[in-house]
C-alpha cells in the first residue's frame, strides 16, 4: 500500500495497481496468503565506530 496507490499480486503473480480512491468504494478479499514478506532497516556506521561499540548494537538488535 503506497500513499496513492495499492499493489495487488495476481493469482499468476502478475501485480495489479488500483488507485485508493477506487478501493475506498470497493471490498477486498484475500483468498490467498500473500508471498513471505520482510522488512530491512540500514545502518550507517562510521568507519572510526570502535568494534565493541558495533557488537553491542548488534546484540541489542537481536534482543
Amino acid at each position: 500500500m503506497n500513499i496513492l496507490t495499492t499493489v495487488f499480486l495476481r493469482y499468476d503473480n502478475e501485480k495489479i495497481y488500483y488507485p485508493n480512491a477506487v478501493l475506498l468504494t470497493k471490498p477486498i478479499s484475500n483468498f490467498y496468503r500473500s508471498p513471505e514478506m520482510c522488512d530491512a532497516i540500514d545502518f550507517t556506521i562510521d568507519v572510526t565506530t570502535p568494534v565493541e561499540t558495533i557488537i553491542t548494537l548488534k546484540k541489542s538488535i537481536k534482543m
